[in-house]
């Protein structure tokens, strides 16, 4: 599984380098992507730019799936306890704690909620020669049940090349990072683009369910709590 998923994954990595809104998210889209809610007028696609994202001054992150073109830009709108929502002004959320995608609505297939084991250097940061061999994650998806389905996988990382990246204009020299997860409903594979200094994770490639797949996810912004 990994030697056929991985390049895929390393491949889509390499390419891509309106109602009561949340007035957080309401006014960063003003910023970043004018026009965006104007009724009657076409719609043309805007390009972030790191100079609006500045002006923004809000934790962003931008988001696809990894068969599909497009790209979705989310903005911290709510804290709770370490975990960022993200919000985008069509009301899709993504709650993430760290890097780690831990909730997804609106989006196609939920996932209710998703838990890993300490230390995972998606939460905090590592510095990718100080990681753990691996990590234990959980997922909880919706299904007929109080409980929900839950998954539990057990993780194992593997280290690639240093290499550099650019999201939205910004330059980061980094260490590929390959997750093969294995558990009673199958196996799959995420890959991590970590800082090679801090281990700040810029670029992932996560698992988020059986139906929804892979989301890819850049971190444009991250979250320091000084807006939320």
């Amino acid at each position: 599984m990994r030697r056929l998923l991985a390049p895929v994954l390393l491949a889509a990595l390499a390419a891509c380098s309106n109602g009561q809104v949340n007035p957080i998210v309401d006014a960063a889209v003003d910023e970043i992507l004018p026009g965006e809610r104007a009724p009657d007028q076409p719609k043309t696609r805007t390009p972030v730019t790191r100079e609006a994202l500045t002006r923004a001054d809000v934790a962003a992150i931008r988001v696809g799936l990894l068969d599909h073109p497009s790209r979705t830009l989310l903005f911290a709108a709510s804290e709770n306890g370490g975990y960022i929502t993200y919000s985008s002004v069509l009301r899709q959320n993504f709650t993430l704690l760290g890097a780690y995608i831990t909730g997804v609505r609106g989006v196609g297939w939920d996932l209710l909620s998703a838990a890993s084991s300490r230390p995972d250097p998606l939460v905090t940061p590592i510095p990718p020669g100080q990681w753990p061999a691996g990590v234990k994650r959980t997922y909880i998806f919706p299904n007929f049940t109080p409980q929900g389905r839950v998954e539990v996988y057990d993780c194992r990382f593997e280290f690639g090349a240093v290499q550099e990246m650019v999201v939205v204009e910004q330059r980061h020299r980094g260490v590929l990072v390959t997750e093969t997860c294995t558990g009673d409903y199958g196996t799959f594979e995420n890959l991590h683009f970590a800082d090679v200094g801090s281990g700040q994770v810029w670029r992932s490639l996560q698992w988020v369910g059986p139906q929804q797949g892979i989301i890819d996810l850049e971190i444009l912004v991250p979250f320091t709590g000084r807006r939320s």
